[in-house]
């Protein structure tokens, strides 16, 4: 089986969780849309467990969010403030992992990207940019240029209930978001949602983490 998660933001312990719930094994293929870090209570902890389930053999590929790209403005001395940054004995690590990341992922049938694509321009897979940032591209997908494929992001957190909503078009609509606000706290967020590729269903967990979390929309 394919899965697909979005929106970790700190959360090791209900990325595990849900995984386990779904049965992953090393026969499966798991995507990774971005936003590991930062809100959650432990942001080195869900890059550990990545990079364990990949140095026990699971097949597991792993998008930019704009997360991780922030991070790594701010170590380049671009950007002037980031939450969370990496323990001095994991910091090189972190950020070269982070520096390999591709914006975008196909896998037979589907685009993969953290946050969406933008339309505009002659070639939706340029826009770096957009593929970590952007919002509401929703009525300019060309559907054409979609062919057979449909968009999984995450980065624009919905509630379960929209999520799953959104899940159940998404044949229709070549589109689908995954984001279920995991490190939100906010009424109807703070799930996990893992959509199966194959199958197109959409299995959602609640939050186990514990406090504290950095409850911000960006």
């Amino acid at each position: 089986m394919r899965y697909a998660i979005s929106d970790i933001h700190g959360c090791p312990e209900t990325l595990r969780f849900a995984l386990e719930a779904v049965n992953f094994s090393r026969e499966d293929e798991l995507f990774l849309l971005g936003d590991y870090i930062d809100r959650g209570p432990d942001s080195q902890g869900v890059i550990n467990y990545i990079w364990k389930l990949q140095a026990d053999g699971h097949a597991v590929v792993c998008l930019r969010g704009n997360h991780e790209e922030m991070l790594l403005e701010f170590a380049r001395g671009q950007r002037l403030l980031y939450d969370w940054r990496p323990a001095a004995a994991n910091h090189e690590k972190v950020l070269s992992w982070m520096d390999s990341l591709p914006h975008y992922h196909e896998t037979p049938g589907y685009i993969l990207t953290h946050a969406g694509l933008s339309f505009w321009g002659d070639d939706p897979l340029k826009d770096k940019q957009a593929m970590l940032w952007i919002r509401d591209f929703q009525p300019d997908i060309d559907l054409d240029w979609m062919g057979d494929r449909i968009l999984v992001h995450g980065h624009t957190p919905a509630t379960a209930a929209e999520i799953a909503a959104d899940v159940r078009n998404m044949s229709m609509n070549k589109c689908t978001c995954i984001d279920s606000g995991c490190a939100y706290t906010r009424e109807g967020l703070g799930f996990l949602t893992v959509l199966n590729l194959d199958t197109m269903e959409a299995k959602q967990f609640r939050r186990v983490d514990k406090y504290p979390f950095r409850d911000r929309l960006y």
